[in-house]
Protein backbone atom coordinates (compact mmCIF):
# COMPACT_ATOMS: atom_id res chain seq x y z
CA UNK A 1 0.00 0.00 0.00
CA UNK A 2 1.41 3.46 -0.91
CA UNK A 3 1.62 5.70 2.10
CA UNK A 4 2.67 8.96 0.42
CA UNK A 5 2.73 10.08 -3.17
CA UNK A 6 4.22 13.11 -4.92
CA UNK A 7 1.85 15.77 -6.19
CA UNK A 8 2.24 18.99 -8.16
CA UNK A 9 2.77 21.04 -5.01
CA UNK A 10 4.31 18.57 -2.57
CA UNK A 11 3.57 15.21 -0.97
CA UNK A 12 0.16 13.90 0.14
CA UNK A 13 -1.13 10.97 2.22
CA UNK A 14 -2.98 8.41 0.10
CA UNK A 15 -6.67 7.67 0.94
CA UNK A 16 -6.04 4.04 1.82
CA UNK A 17 -3.17 4.94 4.16
CA UNK A 18 -5.28 7.63 5.76
CA UNK A 19 -8.07 5.08 6.41
CA UNK A 20 -5.69 2.43 7.79
CA UNK A 21 -3.74 4.81 10.02
CA UNK A 22 -6.72 7.03 10.95
CA UNK A 23 -5.11 10.29 9.77
CA UNK A 24 -7.85 12.97 9.90
CA UNK A 25 -8.49 14.60 6.56
CA UNK A 26 -8.52 18.09 8.07
CA UNK A 27 -5.16 17.51 9.72
CA UNK A 28 -3.66 16.20 6.49
CA UNK A 29 -4.89 19.20 4.53
CA UNK A 30 -3.57 21.65 7.13
CA UNK A 31 -0.10 20.10 7.00
CA UNK A 32 -0.21 19.89 3.25
CA UNK A 33 -1.01 23.57 2.92
CA UNK A 34 1.84 24.39 5.28
CA UNK A 35 4.12 22.59 2.87
CA UNK A 36 6.24 21.31 5.72
CA UNK A 37 4.89 18.25 7.61
CA UNK A 38 2.85 15.32 6.46
CA UNK A 39 2.31 12.27 8.60
CA UNK A 40 1.45 8.66 7.87
CA UNK A 41 1.80 5.51 9.90
CA UNK A 42 2.37 1.78 9.84
CA UNK A 43 -0.75 -0.09 10.98
CA UNK A 44 -0.26 -2.27 14.04
CA UNK A 45 -1.55 -3.01 17.50
CA UNK A 46 -1.85 0.38 19.26
CA UNK A 47 0.24 1.97 16.50
CA UNK A 48 3.37 0.16 17.67
CA UNK A 49 4.48 -0.01 14.04
CA UNK A 50 5.53 3.63 14.36
CA UNK A 51 4.92 6.85 12.42
CA UNK A 52 6.76 8.34 9.49
CA UNK A 53 7.23 12.07 9.06
CA UNK A 54 7.94 13.47 5.60
CA UNK A 55 9.52 16.92 5.41
CA UNK A 56 8.88 18.55 2.05
CA UNK A 57 10.37 21.93 1.14
CA UNK A 58 11.59 23.29 -2.18
CA UNK A 59 15.16 22.85 -1.04
CA UNK A 60 15.16 19.36 0.47
CA UNK A 61 13.15 16.21 1.01
CA UNK A 62 14.11 14.28 4.12
CA UNK A 63 12.48 11.05 5.26
CA UNK A 64 12.59 10.50 9.02
CA UNK A 65 11.35 7.42 10.78
CA UNK A 66 10.35 7.56 14.42
CA UNK A 67 9.52 4.34 16.28
CA UNK A 68 6.86 5.34 18.71
CA UNK A 69 5.92 2.57 21.15
CA UNK A 70 3.11 2.59 23.62
CA UNK A 71 -0.64 2.30 23.74
CA UNK A 72 -1.33 6.09 23.84
CA UNK A 73 0.46 8.35 21.28
CA UNK A 74 -0.14 12.05 20.92
CA UNK A 75 1.11 14.07 17.97
CA UNK A 76 0.40 17.61 19.14
CA UNK A 77 0.71 19.57 15.87
CA UNK A 78 -1.81 17.31 14.14
CA UNK A 79 -3.98 16.33 17.11
CA UNK A 80 -3.54 12.57 16.38
CA UNK A 81 -4.28 10.12 19.18
CA UNK A 82 -3.79 6.33 19.19
CA UNK A 83 -7.01 4.43 19.85
CA UNK A 84 -7.27 2.79 23.24
CA UNK A 85 -8.84 -0.69 23.14
CA UNK A 86 -12.08 -1.03 25.05
CA UNK A 87 -12.55 -4.26 26.99
CA UNK A 88 -15.74 -6.11 25.98
CA UNK A 89 -18.52 -6.04 28.52
CA UNK A 90 -19.16 -9.32 30.30
CA UNK A 91 -22.66 -10.46 31.15
CA UNK A 92 -23.26 -11.32 34.81
CA UNK A 93 -23.27 -15.04 35.53
CA UNK A 94 -26.62 -16.21 36.86
CA UNK A 95 -26.37 -18.41 39.98
CA UNK A 96 -27.26 -22.08 39.50
CA UNK A 97 -30.78 -22.92 40.70
CA UNK A 98 -30.93 -24.59 44.08
CA UNK A 99 -31.75 -28.30 44.09
CA UNK A 100 -35.11 -29.26 45.64
CA UNK A 101 -35.03 -30.79 49.10
CA UNK A 102 -31.68 -29.26 49.94
CA UNK A 103 -29.74 -32.06 48.22
CA UNK A 104 -26.27 -31.46 46.81
CA UNK A 105 -25.63 -32.13 43.14
CA UNK A 106 -23.65 -35.25 44.08
CA UNK A 107 -26.51 -36.54 46.26
CA UNK A 108 -28.94 -36.06 43.37
CA UNK A 109 -26.65 -38.06 41.08
CA UNK A 110 -26.19 -40.84 43.64
CA UNK A 111 -29.92 -41.02 44.31
CA UNK A 112 -30.76 -41.08 40.61
CA UNK A 113 -28.29 -43.88 39.86
CA UNK A 114 -29.45 -45.90 42.85
CA UNK A 115 -33.03 -45.48 41.70
CA UNK A 116 -32.20 -46.54 38.15
CA UNK A 117 -30.42 -49.62 39.49
CA UNK A 118 -33.54 -50.58 41.41
CA UNK A 119 -35.75 -50.00 38.37
CA UNK A 120 -33.54 -52.26 36.25
CA UNK A 121 -33.73 -55.03 38.85
CA UNK A 122 -37.49 -54.67 39.23
CA UNK A 123 -38.27 -54.57 35.49
CA UNK A 124 -35.81 -57.13 34.13
CA UNK A 125 -36.49 -60.07 36.38
CA UNK A 126 -36.64 -63.66 35.19
CA UNK A 127 -39.11 -64.29 32.39
CA UNK A 128 -39.97 -60.64 31.73
CA UNK A 129 -38.42 -60.52 28.25
CA UNK A 130 -40.26 -62.23 25.42
CA UNK A 131 -39.14 -62.04 21.80
CA UNK A 132 -41.13 -63.17 18.78
CA UNK A 133 -39.39 -64.91 15.85
CA UNK A 134 -38.31 -62.78 12.88
CA UNK A 135 -41.25 -62.29 10.45
CA UNK A 136 -39.39 -64.12 7.66
CA UNK A 137 -38.90 -67.21 9.82
CA UNK A 138 -42.51 -67.08 10.99
CA UNK A 139 -43.56 -67.27 7.33
CA UNK A 140 -41.30 -70.29 6.80
CA UNK A 141 -42.94 -72.04 9.76
CA UNK A 142 -46.38 -71.41 8.25
CA UNK A 143 -45.25 -72.64 4.83
CA UNK A 144 -43.72 -75.81 6.28
CA UNK A 145 -46.91 -76.50 8.22
CA UNK A 146 -49.02 -76.22 5.07
CA UNK A 147 -46.76 -78.63 3.18
CA UNK A 148 -46.94 -81.27 5.92
CA UNK A 149 -43.38 -80.63 7.10
CA UNK A 150 -44.17 -78.84 10.36
CA UNK A 151 -41.70 -81.04 12.23
CA UNK A 152 -38.83 -79.14 10.58
CA UNK A 153 -39.80 -75.99 12.47
CA UNK A 154 -40.70 -77.67 15.74
CA UNK A 155 -38.89 -76.41 18.80
CA UNK A 156 -37.61 -73.19 17.24
CA UNK A 157 -39.71 -70.82 19.32
CA UNK A 158 -38.88 -72.73 22.50
CA UNK A 159 -35.18 -72.50 21.69
CA UNK A 160 -35.55 -68.77 21.05
CA UNK A 161 -37.26 -68.28 24.42
CA UNK A 162 -34.48 -70.23 26.13
CA UNK A 163 -31.86 -67.97 24.55
CA UNK A 164 -33.71 -64.84 25.71
CA UNK A 165 -34.05 -66.22 29.25
CA UNK A 166 -30.31 -66.84 29.32
CA UNK A 167 -29.53 -63.30 28.17
CA UNK A 168 -32.01 -61.37 30.35
CA UNK A 169 -30.01 -61.29 33.61
CA UNK A 170 -26.90 -60.35 31.67
CA UNK A 171 -28.69 -57.35 30.16
CA UNK A 172 -29.57 -56.12 33.65
CA UNK A 173 -25.95 -56.47 34.76
CA UNK A 174 -24.65 -54.58 31.72
CA UNK A 175 -27.14 -51.78 32.22
CA UNK A 176 -26.17 -51.34 35.86
CA UNK A 177 -22.46 -51.30 35.04
CA UNK A 178 -23.06 -48.46 32.58
CA UNK A 179 -24.89 -46.19 35.05
CA UNK A 180 -21.61 -44.30 35.42
CA UNK A 181 -22.67 -42.52 32.21
CA UNK A 182 -24.97 -40.41 34.43
CA UNK A 183 -22.83 -37.46 35.57
CA UNK A 184 -23.61 -35.14 38.52
CA UNK A 185 -24.33 -32.29 36.12
CA UNK A 186 -26.98 -34.43 34.38
CA UNK A 187 -28.89 -35.46 37.49
CA UNK A 188 -31.11 -32.47 38.27
CA UNK A 189 -32.28 -32.06 34.66
CA UNK A 190 -33.12 -35.76 34.36
CA UNK A 191 -34.97 -35.86 37.69
CA UNK A 192 -36.99 -32.82 36.66
CA UNK A 193 -37.76 -34.32 33.23
CA UNK A 194 -40.60 -36.39 31.88
CA UNK A 195 -41.85 -39.80 33.08
CA UNK A 196 -39.06 -41.70 31.30
CA UNK A 197 -36.40 -38.97 30.96
CA UNK A 198 -33.63 -40.94 32.69
CA UNK A 199 -34.28 -44.12 30.67
CA UNK A 200 -34.24 -42.20 27.39
CA UNK A 201 -30.98 -40.56 28.41
CA UNK A 202 -29.43 -43.97 29.11
CA UNK A 203 -30.69 -45.41 25.82
CA UNK A 204 -29.17 -42.55 23.83
CA UNK A 205 -25.95 -42.47 25.84
CA UNK A 206 -25.06 -46.15 26.13
CA UNK A 207 -27.31 -47.90 23.58
CA UNK A 208 -24.66 -48.49 20.85
CA UNK A 209 -21.90 -49.57 23.26
CA UNK A 210 -24.36 -51.81 25.13
CA UNK A 211 -25.24 -53.61 21.90
CA UNK A 212 -21.56 -54.31 21.24
CA UNK A 213 -21.23 -55.88 24.68
CA UNK A 214 -24.46 -57.86 24.42
CA UNK A 215 -24.09 -59.33 20.92
CA UNK A 216 -21.38 -61.91 21.83
CA UNK A 217 -23.55 -63.05 24.76
CA UNK A 218 -26.56 -63.45 22.46
CA UNK A 219 -24.49 -65.56 20.06
CA UNK A 220 -23.53 -67.86 22.92
CA UNK A 221 -27.17 -68.12 24.01
CA UNK A 222 -28.55 -68.95 20.53
CA UNK A 223 -25.82 -71.56 20.10
CA UNK A 224 -26.39 -73.24 23.48
CA UNK A 225 -30.19 -73.23 23.08
CA UNK A 226 -29.94 -74.56 19.50
CA UNK A 227 -32.03 -71.62 18.25
CA UNK A 228 -29.47 -70.78 15.56
CA UNK A 229 -29.20 -74.41 14.42
CA UNK A 230 -32.99 -74.87 14.26
CA UNK A 231 -33.37 -71.69 12.20
CA UNK A 232 -30.92 -73.08 9.65
CA UNK A 233 -32.77 -76.41 9.60
CA UNK A 234 -36.01 -74.59 8.83
CA UNK A 235 -34.35 -72.65 6.02
CA UNK A 236 -32.95 -75.82 4.46
CA UNK A 237 -36.31 -77.63 4.73
CA UNK A 238 -38.21 -74.72 3.15
CA UNK A 239 -36.03 -74.59 0.05
CA UNK A 240 -37.64 -72.32 -2.59
CA UNK A 241 -40.51 -71.59 -0.20
CA UNK A 242 -38.16 -69.56 1.96
CA UNK A 243 -38.21 -66.66 -0.47
CA UNK A 244 -35.58 -64.09 -1.38
CA UNK A 245 -33.58 -62.63 1.50
CA UNK A 246 -34.59 -65.19 4.11
CA UNK A 247 -31.08 -66.64 4.34
CA UNK A 248 -29.81 -63.22 5.35
CA UNK A 249 -32.39 -63.09 8.16
CA UNK A 250 -31.29 -66.51 9.41
CA UNK A 251 -27.62 -65.59 9.29
CA UNK A 252 -28.34 -62.41 11.26
CA UNK A 253 -30.59 -64.05 13.83
CA UNK A 254 -28.22 -62.98 16.61
CA UNK A 255 -28.40 -59.33 15.56
CA UNK A 256 -32.19 -59.46 15.39
CA UNK A 257 -32.44 -61.05 18.82
CA UNK A 258 -29.96 -58.55 20.30
CA UNK A 259 -31.93 -55.56 18.99
CA UNK A 260 -35.23 -56.99 20.22
CA UNK A 261 -33.84 -57.68 23.69
CA UNK A 262 -32.42 -54.17 24.02
CA UNK A 263 -35.57 -52.44 22.76
CA UNK A 264 -37.78 -54.42 25.10
CA UNK A 265 -35.42 -53.93 28.05
CA UNK A 266 -35.40 -50.15 27.73
CA UNK A 267 -39.18 -50.15 27.26
CA UNK A 268 -39.65 -52.08 30.52
CA UNK A 269 -37.25 -49.85 32.46
CA UNK A 270 -39.05 -46.75 31.10
CA UNK A 271 -42.37 -48.14 32.28
CA UNK A 272 -40.93 -48.80 35.73
CA UNK A 273 -39.41 -45.30 35.87
CA UNK A 274 -42.85 -43.77 35.26
CA UNK A 275 -44.27 -45.91 38.08
CA UNK A 276 -41.48 -44.86 40.46
CA UNK A 277 -41.96 -41.18 39.69
CA UNK A 278 -45.64 -41.53 40.54
CA UNK A 279 -44.88 -43.55 43.68
CA UNK A 280 -41.28 -43.15 44.97
CA UNK A 281 -42.10 -45.63 47.79
CA UNK A 282 -41.42 -48.38 45.22
CA UNK A 283 -37.69 -47.71 45.77
CA UNK A 284 -37.69 -49.60 49.06
CA UNK A 285 -34.08 -50.75 48.81
CA UNK A 286 -32.63 -47.21 48.56
CA UNK A 287 -33.76 -44.54 51.06
CA UNK A 288 -31.69 -41.86 49.28
CA UNK A 289 -33.25 -42.68 45.89
CA UNK A 290 -36.70 -42.66 47.45
CA UNK A 291 -36.16 -39.19 48.96
CA UNK A 292 -34.61 -37.77 45.79
CA UNK A 293 -37.45 -38.97 43.55
CA UNK A 294 -40.00 -37.78 46.11
CA UNK A 295 -38.45 -34.29 45.97
CA UNK A 296 -39.11 -34.15 42.22
CA UNK A 297 -42.54 -35.77 42.26
CA UNK A 298 -45.00 -33.80 40.14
Amino acid sequence: MKAVAPSSTGWSVSADARAAWRVPLAAEEACYRAGEWEFCGVAGDNLRGGLRCVVSTPRMKTLLRFALLGSAIWVAPLGLTAATPVAPATAPVAPAPAAPGGFSIQQLADGLKAGLGSMITQSLGSGTLTVTPPPALAKIQTALSKTGNAAAGAGFEEALKAAVAQVSPQVAGLLKSDLAAVKPEDAQGLLAGGPDAATKFLQQKIGPSLREKLLPLVKQATASSSAAAKAKEMLAAAGPLAGFGTSKVVNDLDGYLCDQVLAQSFALVAKQEAAVRANPALLKDSPLAQKVFAAFKK
